[in-house]
């Protein structure tokens, strides 16, 4: 694998809410955002960065793309040497696609893409290139009040690609968008990505990103958990080696499973049949009911989910992993010292 070209190391954004004393009615301290954290964003890869409502996403990706200032850490890059240079200002390698652009106006497509060229200094024929590569070429004269949400986000990234980013920061990319749209904003990401550049996309929805990551970040409560390619993440959180097998009518698994060695999740039944989910060695439990003639419907192997994948990193039950926003969520996980200011 390349080598990493941006690490961010230690940084940390924390939001500042009110905290009011009858002597200092207007004093602030430190509550919910990011807290020291270490990250390596790598050419060519994409990272997916999942995690509850309210964790932090959209503040690091934020934070990365140099619009909420570092409180603390630094931000080092080797993209255009070999040795780790500090960064000063992460907009010239970092393009950012917020979650909602409201482009609305008389203005048409290839108008305000060209308008925002300006003032990153893009040529006009940059702007014919990026309109080609997001496939709004022919709708470049349509209205912004006349875009669908499939090409409102197509007009995002190719506002974020006028810089010839380095790293895009896609923050929650696949809202709005129907399965038709969704599929051709997939095939855009990896060819982009296969042009070497280094994608990070925030989302709360893991079967979203299926196929599409080859690395993963979990983020809860402003930290990063874990983080690295999906398959060594699942193994260290042991959420690997799980199937489903299925079939119809009425089975006795334990007399024909007697000594596989394998171990049961989950076992279903009803009228249509049996749906069997465990763990272990696939391969001898499949040989083993087709020995018994056992007719099977379905296997596959069992994706965690983003309410599995999170209990695995912090060790919390699933009546404790909430995906309803509320403040004391978003608080830090770990006790820090809190800054006061007037």
């Amino acid at each position: 694998m390349a080598e990493a070209v941006l690490s961010f190391q230690g940084v940390q954004h924390r939001h500042k809410i009110p905290a009011p004393r009858w002597s200092k009615p207007w004093a602030h301290r430190l509550g919910p955002g990011i807290v020291d954290l270490n990250l390596k964003l790598y050419p060519g890869s994409i990272l997916g960065l999942v995690g509850p409502n309210g964790a932090g996403k959209t503040t690091l990706l934020r934070m990365m793309a140099g619009i909420l200032p570092l409180q603390t850490g630094t931000v080092m890059e080797r993209i255009e040497s070999e040795h780790w240079t500090e960064v000063e200002d992460l907009r010239t390698w970092v393009g950012h696609m917020p979650e909602q652009v409201r482009w609305q106006g008389r203005t048409t497509v290839r108008s305000i893409l060209l308008e925002l060229g300006e003032m990153r200094g893009a040529p006009a024929r940059r702007i014919d290139s990026l309109l080609s590569l997001v496939g709004l070429q022919q709708r470049q004269d349509e209205q912004l009040d006349n875009l669908s949400q499939g090409m409102r986000q197509r007009l995002s990234i190719a506002a974020a690609l006028l810089g010839s980013p380095k790293v895009l920061l896609l923050d929650e990319p696949f809202n709005g968008l129907d399965p038709v749209a969704a599929q051709a904003f997939t095939e855009l990401i990896q060819r982009l990505a296969n042009k070497g550049v280094s994608i990070v996309i925030s989302s709360h929805m893991v079967a979203q990103l299926g196929g599409l990551i080859d690395r993963i970040g979990l983020i809860h409560r402003g930290q990063l958990l874990d983080e690295g390619p999906l398959q060594a993440v699942e193994t260290r959180l042991a959420l690997s080696g799980r199937y489903t097998v299925s079939g119809p009518g009425e089975v006795d698994l334990d007399a024909c499973l007697k000594g596989i060695d394998y171990e049961r999740i989950e076992l279903m039944t009803n009228e249509e049949g049996w749906h069997l989910t465990f763990t272990g060695e696939s391969k001898d439990v499949l040989q083993r009911l087709l020995s018994k003639d056992v007719v099977l419907s379905s296997w596959s192997p069992v994706a965690p989910n983003l309410v599995e994948w999170l209990c695995a990193a912090t060790g919390m039950d699933v009546q404790d992993i909430s995906l309803e926003v509320a403040s004391s969520a978003l608080l830090p996980m770990r006790t820090l010292e809190v800054g006061e200011d007037e």
